[in-house]
């Protein structure tokens, strides 16, 4: 699954880097969920107010480990994938990836909330 996702974002960001994305390469360095929170900001800033504020929403989420609020908000900021420009669509997409290995270590230290909204989305997956 998680090389799946690599690949995935790797296709996008060569397809991207071709279309005048700029830094590309920039958007895609966050290992962390802080990393992505930040990102999320900086992105985001020059933005339509209602993406800047579901990033801002997205990004305090992230800094406070409320998964459920991170996946939620990353979802609907996917959703305006028309209106991202290539930065702001990667960064989103490597906050969702970066959220789901921080739920994933979350959920092996024990974290119910985290489990839970994991086995969720597996469950969404198969139907």
């Amino acid at each position: 699954m998680k090389s799946h996702t690599l690949l995935s974002l790797i296709f996008i960001s060569l397809l991207l880097s071709g279309c005048g994305g700029g830094n590309v390469e920039e958007a895609l360095n966050a290992d962390t969920t802080e990393e992505s929170a930040s990102d999320l900001i900086s992105y985001f800033e020059k933005a339509d107010p209602n993406l800047k504020k579901l990033a801002k929403t997205a990004s305090d989420a992230l800094d406070q480990e409320n998964f459920a609020v991170a996946v939620q908000s990353i979802n609907q900021l996917r959703a305006y994938g028309a209106k991202l420009t290539a930065d702001q669509f990667m960064v989103v997409s490597e906050a969702g990836v970066n959220i789901q290995n921080a739920m994933i270590e979350a959920a092996e230290r024990g974290d119910k909330k985290a489990q839970t909204i994991l086995n969720m989305q597996s469950a969404g997956r198969r139907n």
